[in-house]
């Protein structure tokens, strides 16, 4: 299990993201679509919900990525099974 450091820093990564989201479709719906506020805070809200799992497993692998770097397999290395 990682350090708890890493969850706690992960939790300030998936705040950044929320925060993204909801600027982006602010500016998408009320500013471009001209939705009401209301109307667009009645959505928002589901969908933050909904989008939780997703933000929190984004946030997690956004902040391993930052610090450790994928390594790419090449294909003699894949373990083939039989």
């Amino acid at each position: 299990m990682p350090e708890p450091g890493f969850y706690w820093a992960s939790m300030f990564v998936s705040y950044a993201l929320y925060t993204l989201y909801i600027l982006i479709t602010f500016f998408i719906f009320v500013q471009g679509l001209q939705v009401d506020v209301n109307y667009y805070l009645v959505g928002l809200l589901p969908t933050l919900i909904l989008l939780t799992p997703y933000f929190f497993r984004m946030a997690r692998r956004t902040w391993l990525t930052l610090f450790i770097a994928p390594k790419p397999q090449h294909k003699a290395e894949i373990p083939t099974q039989g």
